[in-house]
C-alpha cells in the first residue's frame, strides 16, 4: 500500500498521463448535488482565488484506488473519493469550455481530460471513464458535444457540469482564467495505491462504515463485482445489475428484497444489521455454482416480486392478486417467492394451484387481520412454514401442495397464537372492533359490494360515510338507543358504515336518518346502500345486524380452512382411547400436541361431570362445526388438533384427565410408556 498527499488538479491528475481513471460498475451513482455540495466547493473555491498569500490549500479527502493492468493499459480504479474525482474532472471540462481560445483549451485537454497517444474513439482516449450509469451523460460533455446536452436532465453530472460552467465563467471574468485555475490547484487530496496484497474490498467497507451509509445492496453489489476487470463488471451490471435496478428505485428497496430472497433460500430471516455478511456467507456456499446463475436466479426472483407486490394485476387471477397486495404486507413474501419457483421455474406445481396457494395466504392474512390478531410473530415464521411445506411436499408430492400449506398454515397452527381466526372469533372480535380506524376497511366494503358483479364498480370517487355520525347529538342518541360510551364505540363499527360520494359525506354530516336516506339517492347504485335506504330506522339493533350481515360475507369470502391429510404421519404415533363405553382415536405430533379424529365419540354423560371445565370449548366447537349431535350424543365430525395430551382426554371424557394414561398406542400399552418422551 502506497500513500501520499498530492494536488488533486495540479499533480494526482496530471502524473497519470497516458493512464485512465476507472469509475467501477460497483460504484453507486455520481450523488453529488450543486445544493449540498458545488455551493460550498466554489465557496471554497472563493476563498482559494482571494488568499493573498497563494500557499493556502483546501484538503478534499481522501481517494483510494486499485491500479490494474488490462490489455497493456493501466486503469485505476476508484475503490473510495469517486465523488471528488468526477467532480473535478467535471471542473476541468468546464474550465476547457469557457477557455478564452483554442491553445488554452487543448493545454487544459491534453493535461488533465485526454490521452492523446490514444486514437480518437479509442476505450482509453479519455483519461476518466464513468460508471455505466452516467457514461453517456458524461461523454457527451467530455467529446464537447455541448449543443447536444439536455439541461432538463435529472443527471448530477449535466446539472454540476452546467452550474460549475455558469459559475467559473463568472469567476474568470472577475478574476482572470489563470487566477482562478490557478486555485483550482490548490484543492488537495491524501491518494491512498492499494497494491496485489491489500484486500479492496475490505477497506472500501472499513472507509465508508464513517460515511454516508451504504445499504446492504450497496456492499453486495460491491462485493459481486469488484474483484473483476472493468469490462466484466460492465457485462455484469449490464446482464443482471441493471434488471433489479429497474425493478427498485432505491438500494432500500433493494435490501428489503435481499432479505426476503435469502429467507427464501435459507430459511431464516437475516437481521438487516447482519444481512450483507449472510450474503457473502450464501455466496460462498455456491461452490459449484456460477455467478452467472447465482445473479440470473436472483433476478428471476426479483420478477417475482415485483409481479406480487408491485405490478397492477390483469388476467385470469388477478383479483387474487388484488387481495393479496391489499394487505401491503411482507410477511409471507419469503414463501410467495419460493412457491413462485416452483410454478414459474421449477414447473413442480399448476397455474392453479399456484394461485390457490396464494389464497391460502390471502385467507390466512385477511381473516387474522380483521380479527386483531398481532403479526410481530408470524413475520417471523414464514420462513419455517416454507421449509415445512416443502418438506412434506418433498415427501408426499407436489400434486397435494395447496393441502399441505393449508396443513402447515392453519392445521398445525390450531392451538396457538398463530392459528387461522374461527368464525366463532372473528364475529365476536370484528363486531366490537373500530372498523372506521383500520386500514382495510374501505377495501371490504368495496370488495362486498363488487361481489358478484361482473362488472365492477367505480369507487375511486367514493368516500367512507358513518350512517350514525360521529359527533352524537340528542336525535341520534333517542334514535340509536345509545349514550356515552356505548355511542362512542358502536358508531366506529363495521355496520355503521357505508360508501358514498365525497361530495354526498359532506352532505350527510349529522342529518337524522330521513335526510340521510335523501342524500343516498343519489348512491342507490351502491347496492349496500339500497339495503339502508329500504330501513324506516336505523338504530343499535340495525347497526348490529348489518355488522353481523358483513362479518358472514367477510366469512363467504374467506371460509375457515382444513387441511384433509396429516403429512407428518407415522404409524407408530397412532393412539387410542377407550372408556365409558366410548371410543376415540388420534395422532401424537412430535410438539405433544394431539389430533382428535374425525368419527372420535365424546362421553355421553361429560354434561354431569362437576369439575368439567372444557364444556365452552365444546360448545364452541359444536358452533363451528367440528363436533355434532347425534343419536349416541357427541361426535368429532372432522379432525380437531388439541393443544395436549391431557386436554385431547378431557375433551372427551370431561373432567381433569391425565391423557398420557388414558390413550394407548396401538398394542394398547399407555402412551406414557411407550410414546413419551423421557426427560
Amino acid at each position: 500500500m502506497e500513500s501520499n498527499p498530492r494536488k488533486l488538479l495540479d499533480e494526482f491528475i496530471p502524473e497519470a498521463m497516458g493512464k485512465q481513471f476507472v469509475i467501477p460498475v460497483y460504484q453507486r451513482k455520481y450523488t453529488w448535488t450543486v445544493k449540498k455540495q458545488l455551493i460550498q466547493f466554489m465557496k471554497d473555491l472563493v476563498g482559494l482565488i482571494e488568499d493573498e498569500t497563494m500557499q493556502q490549500q483546501h484538503f478534499l479527502g481522501t481517494v483510494v484506488y486499485l491500479e490494474n493492468i488490462i490489455n497493456y493499459k493501466t486503469e485505476r480504479s476508484i475503490v473510495d473519493g469517486q465523488q471528488r474525482v468526477v467532480t473535478m474532472f467535471l471542473i476541468a471540462h468546464a474550465m476547457k469550455s469557457i477557455a478564452e481560445n483554442e491553445f488554452r483549451a487543448r493545454e487544459i485537454d491534453e493535461t488533465y481530460l485526454q490521452n492523446f497517444s490514444e486514437p480518437v474513439g479509442s476505450r482509453y482516449r479519455q483519461r476518466m471513464y464513468p460508471s455505466v450509469s452516467d457514461g453517456n451523460d458524461y461523454l457527451i460533455i467530455a467529446e464537447g458535444r455541448y449543443g447536444e446536452i439536455d439541461k432538463k436532465s435529472n443527471s448530477n453530472i449535466v446539472q454540476n457540469f452546467l452550474y460549475l460552467q455558469f459559475e467559473l465563467k463568472d469567476l474568470v471574468g472577475k478574476y482572470g482564467f489563470d487566477r482562478v485555475l490557478y486555485a483550482l490547484k490548490r484543492f488537495s487530496i491524501v491518494y491512498i495505491k492499494l497494491d496485489d496484497r491489500d484486500n479492496a474490498q475490505q477497506i472500501f467497507e472499513s472507509i465508508n462504515s464513517t460515511g454516508e451509509r451504504l445499504t446492504a445492496s450497496d456492499l453486495i453489489r460491491n462485493f459481486i463485482m469488484m474483484d473483476k476487470p472493468n469490462e466484466e463488471q460492465t457485462n455484469l451490471y449490464n446482464k443482471y445489475w441493471r434488471l433489479l435496478e429497474n425493478v427498485f428505485d432505491n438500494s432500500k428497496g433493494m435490501e428489503d428484497f435481499f432479505r426476503y430472497y435469502l429467507a427464501a433460500i435459507t430459511g431464516d430471516y437475516s437481521a438487516k444489521h447482519i444481512l450483507y455478511q449472510a450474503f457473502k456467507d450464501y455466496w460462498h456456499e455456491q461452490k459449484n455454482v456460477s455467478d452467472d446463475e447465482i445473479l440470473a436466479k436472483l433476478v428471476r426472483y426479483s420478477g417475482y416480486f415485483s409481479s406480487l407486490y408491485l405490478k397492477d394485476p390483469s388476467g385470469k387471477y388477478a383479483d387474487v392478486l388484488k387481495d393479496f397486495q391489499s394487505m401491503e404486507s411482507m410477511m409471507p413474501a419469503p414463501f410467495v417467492l419460493e412457491v413462485s419457483e416452483w410454478y414459474f421455474h421449477e414447473h413442480k406445481i399448476t397455474e392453479e394451484q399456484y394461485y390457490e396457494v396464494i389464497e391460502v395466504i390471502n385467507n390466512y392474512q385477511i381473516r387474522r387481520y380483521f380479527n386483531g390478531d398481532d403479526t410481530s410473530r408470524v413475520s417471523k415464521a414464514f420462513p419455517t412454514y416454507l421449509k415445512n411445506v416443502k418438506k412434506y411436499a418433498e415427501l408426499n408430492g407436489f400434486e397435494n401442495i395447496v393441502d399441505i400449506v393449508i396443513y402447515v398454515l392453519i392445521t398445525k397452527n390450531q392451538s396457538n397464537n398463530m392459528a387461522l381466526p374461527t368464525d366463532k372469533s372473528l364475529k365476536s372480535k370484528f363486531a366490537n372492533m373500530n372498523a372506521y380506524g383500520m386500514r382495510l376497511t374501505r377495501w371490504l366494503l368495496e370488495k362486498i359490494e363488487n361481489k358478484g358483479n361482473s362488472a365492477h364498480l367505480d369507487m375511486s370517487n367514493l368516500s367512507i360515510e358513518h350512517i350514525m355520525p360521529q359527533t352524537s347529538t340528542t336525535y341520534w342518541e333517542e334514535k340509536a338507543g345509545a349514550v356515552g360510551e356505548e355511542y362512542t364505540e358502536m358508531v366506529n363499527t363495521i355496520g355503521n358504515l357505508t360508501l358514498v360520494t365525497k361530495p354526498d359525506n359532506s352532505k350527510a354530516g349529522n342529518k337524522n336518518f330521513e335526510d340521510k336516506k335523501k342524500i343516498f339517492e343519489d348512491t342507490l347504485h351502491i347496492h349496500m346502500n339500497k339495503s339502508i335506504y329500504d330501513l324506516n330506522e336505523w338504530d343499535k339493533y340495525s347497526i348490529e345486524a348489518r355488522s353481523n350481515l358483513i362479518i358472514e360475507t367477510l366469512i363467504s369470502m374467506y371460509p375457515y380452512l382444513r387441511s384433509k391429510g396429516n403429512y407428518e404421519h407415522n404409524e407408530d404415533r397412532n393412539i387410542f382411547l377407550e372408556a365409558h363405553g366410548i371410543k376415540a382415536t388420534g395422532y401424537l405430533n412430535e410438539n405433544e400436541t394431539v389430533i382428535i379424529h374425525s368419527g372420535s365419540e365424546i362421553y355421553s354423560k361429560i354434561k354431569n361431570i362437576a369439575s368439567d371445565s372444557l364444556d365452552e370449548t365444546r360448545r364452541d366447537l359444536l358452533d363451528e362445526g367440528i363436533i355434532e349431535e347425534n343419536m349416541g350424543g357427541l361426535q368429532f365430525v372432522q379432525d380437531y388438533t388439541a393443544s395436549s395430551v391431557s386436554n385431547a382426554a378431557a375433551l372427551i371424557l370431561g373432567g381433569g384427565r391425565n391423557g398420557w394414561y388414558y390413550w394407548k398406542d396401538s398394542n394398547g400399552i399407555s402412551i406414557n410408556d411407550s410414546l413419551r418422551k423421557k426427560k
